[in-house]
């Protein structure tokens, strides 16, 4: 995928001010940090049907989205799979692939 793009740059901003705080602390933080990354719940390698579907990004603080990834394997961490237990399909979703 693509990040440097028009079209992703313009989608980031989008979710960006939707979701203003980080996502993640949110849910255990009363003052979460800004969001700064926009993350795939479902990721753009595995998923590209999903990859442009603002149902699947959420924004998320630098740290946050780190603890999002194994940085050493590219798999999603246990944070990661939460998030995708959390977040599903709408039944109106293309295929994933």
């Amino acid at each position: 995928m693509d990040y440097k793009c028009d079209r992703w740059q313009r989608l980031r901003e989008r979710i960006l001010r939707r979701d203003k705080r980080c996502r993640e602390t949110a849910r255990y933080s009363p003052m979460p940090p800004p969001a700064t990354v926009v993350h795939h719940v479902y990721p753009a390698e595995d998923y590209p049907g999903w990859a442009w579907e603002p149902w699947n990004l959420i924004g998320l603080s630098q740290r946050a989205h780190n603890a999002m990834h194994d940085r050493r394997t590219g798999k999603l961490t246990e944070r990661g799979l939460a998030w995708q237990r959390r977040v599903s399909p709408p039944s109106s979703a293309p295929p994933p692939w």
